[in-house]
């Protein structure tokens, strides 16, 4: 049994394509778990419907993001078939690993505030993470084009975190009794 083996590459490698078609993965992704939360928060407590707004307010700001992306790569490279993954990129960003078990058991022990501290954690390093990547795509970007968009998208990134850190404090300051602070895991 023949196995392909990907060689993963450097960060500093890629060409600026292919950092663009990457940066549309991670805004995809972050709505996509956003979404995800979003929704969670809908079907499993209604009664508490400023939980599920906040992230599908973040989803569709991922999505605006992902589209702006996808109309610059297809206005100066083409299509977005580029054959690139975040698999493999070495040093790419860690991805947070979203799991539905510690919110679900958070939701069904009757304590939503538990459930929305995990999703900002989650949210959280999300949002850290894409701020990294934009910050390092800026830094190592030659096109002054590309660099004023990846700085845009720091700025952007930077508001995120600016929100959720806000978001958090006051989650700190009222949160339940029993709230226990979970660090979100990472996908290698």
């Amino acid at each position: 049994m023949h196995r392909e083996v990907t060689v993963k590459r450097d960060f500093c490698s890629l060409t600026a394509a292919e950092a663009l078609r990457i940066a549309i993965l991670v805004e995809e992704r972050n709505a996509q778990i956003y979404q995800q939360l979003g929704d969670l928060f809908l079907q499993f407590c209604p009664d508490f419907p400023s939980l599920a707004l906040s992230f599908l307010e973040l989803e569709t700001t991922e999505r605006h993001h992902a589209t702006m992306l996808s109309t610059r790569f297809r206005e100066r490279y083409g299509n977005l078939n580029l054959a690139i993954a975040e698999e493999e990129v070495r040093d790419f960003i860690e991805v947070p690993k979203f799991d539905v078990a510690n919110v679900l058991t958070a939701v069904e022990k009757g304590q939503p505030g538990s459930a929305r501290h995990i999703a900002l954690e989650i949210a959280d390093a999300a949002e850290r993470s894409a701020l990294y990547f934009y910050s390092r795509l800026a830094a190592n970007t030659l096109d002054p084009e590309l660099k004023s968009l990846y700085e845009e998208f720091v700025a952007l990134e930077q508001e995120h975190v600016n929100l959720l850190d806000i978001e958090m404090s006051v989650e700190r300051t009222s949160a339940e009794p029993n709230l226990v602070p979970l660090k979100p895991t990472f996908h290698e």
